[in-house]
């Protein structure tokens, strides 16, 4: 394989080709074979059977078992991580096209300069995007290890036969060899979550980072303009062709944005409305004070990764706002308009004006997804965690 250069924009996307590869989600190139088109909505197709072969059982667990609280957060658990990635993978697809237009512009946004140095500005948050995929994906692949392990414990110990995930699937499966076949199958479902999640989630984070950064590269070439000003004697034509480049790149990248929100809306919007459900069942999960320890660690190692899943929508979300309203601080302050003529002063006011109707990445009722949209999420995850002690007290009691 041709190593890959810290420069190139494939250097930095490729966790987020592998794990969309792996569910065929990555944009088909057009000089692809035929054959490799066909593998991969063949990859697709087996994917979201997969999910299905989980999802369906444990929603008809949830049914058989409605009334044991404790029973329904353990399933509730997982089944609404899957249903997330379920729900995701379908309307990406179903949006199949827009998405792939989002990525070649992102393409297309990293090679707006020539200049190494101007091209640092956007590839730090780039690599920050890359790290963060990679630590996602390790976070998720560590409830994969703890919720096989405690499976296997179980029956090691106790000679107790049961799945990594409750499901029901109308007959019995704990003889051989049907156990064993289930035992893999929900262990397929599990590579393929991570796969999904970490592709789709991480693809969004990256999106909105690089975005980001290209509002940084703004500002470079703001605070450029600036120093070349403040050398005199101005050199009219260049501030012009650098002044109007800086403009239309300005309007392009909140076209881009706009984009983005049009394309991720749905999905944020259901991953919010669903995370603070994932929190609290696993945050009850894991205080059950009459679980094992592996039981205890992997409801708390999911319960981290669903907090992280948050942040990677919140965290790149919140350096969007600020890297778009720092465009007109740069401009105000670092670049002496009072020298210029009243037609390039009404351009750069313009500029700052716009940059003050920030840009944000929103999910209908929660119009702008910043850190405060997760006390917002752990608040609902609080408020249900109440609601199933109070309902578990009550059963107690009767």
């Amino acid at each position: 394989m041709k190593e890959l250069s810290n420069t190139s924009i494939d250097y930095y996307v490729l966790p987020n080709k592998i794990f969309c590869s792996m569910v065929g989600m990555w944009p088909i190139d057009d000089k692809s074979s035929t054959y490799s088109r066909i593998f991969t909505y063949f990859r697709l197709i087996a994917t979201v059977i997969l999910y299905g072969f989980l999802f369906v059982p444990q929603v008809l667990a949830i049914a058989v078992n409605w009334g044991d609280i404790q029973t329904i957060a353990e399933i509730g658990t997982a089944s609404t991580s899957v249903g997330q990635v379920l729900y995701k993978l379908v309307y990406v697809t179903a949006r199949r096209e827009k998405a792939c237009k989002l990525y070649n512009e992102m393409r297309c946004l990293w090679d707006s300069s020539d200049d190494p140095n101007e091209k640092k500005s956007y590839e730090e948050i780039a690599y920050w995007a890359r790290t963060v995929t990679i630590i996602f994906s390790a976070c998720l692949s560590c409830n994969v290890i703890f919720f096989s392990t405690s499976a296997i414990i179980d029956y090691l110990s106790n000679d107790n036969r049961h799945l990594p995930f409750v499901a029901w699937y109308g007959t019995d499966i704990s003889a051989s060899p049907k156990f064993e076949i289930v035992f893999f199958c929900q262990i397929l479902v599990c590579i393929g979550g991570v796969s999904g999640l970490t592709g789709i989630d991480c693809s969004i984070m990256t999106i909105i980072l690089h975005v980001a950064g290209q509002f940084k590269l703004i500002k470079t070439w703001m605070n450029k303009i600036g120093i070349e000003i403040n050398r005199e004697p101005i050199h009219l034509k260049k501030f012009e062709i650098d002044l109007v480049k800086c403009i239309r790149h300005h309007q392009r990248i909140i076209h881009v944005v706009n984009d983005i929100n049009n394309l991720i809306t749905p999905i944020l919007f259901i991953q919010l409305l669903t995370s603070g459900i994932e929190i609290c069942l696993s945050g009850y999960a894991m205080l059950d004070n009459g679980a094992a320890i592996i039981d205890v660690l992997k409801f708390v190692f999911y319960f981290i990764s669903m907090t992280v899943e948050i942040l990677l929508f919140c965290w790149p979300s919140e350096i969007l706002v600020q890297e778009s309203e720092e465009v007109g601080h740069v401009i105000y302050f670092n670049v002496p308009w009072y020298k210029l003529s009243p037609i390039h002063r009404r351009h750069l006011c313009l500029m700052i004006i716009r940059a003050q109707r920030y840009c944000s990445i929103t999910a209908l009722t929660f119009k702008t997804l910043s850190f405060q949209t997760l006390t917002s999420v752990f608040n609902t995850a609080a408020s249900y965690f109440t609601l199933l002690r109070q309902m578990q007290q009550d059963q107690i009691s009767t």
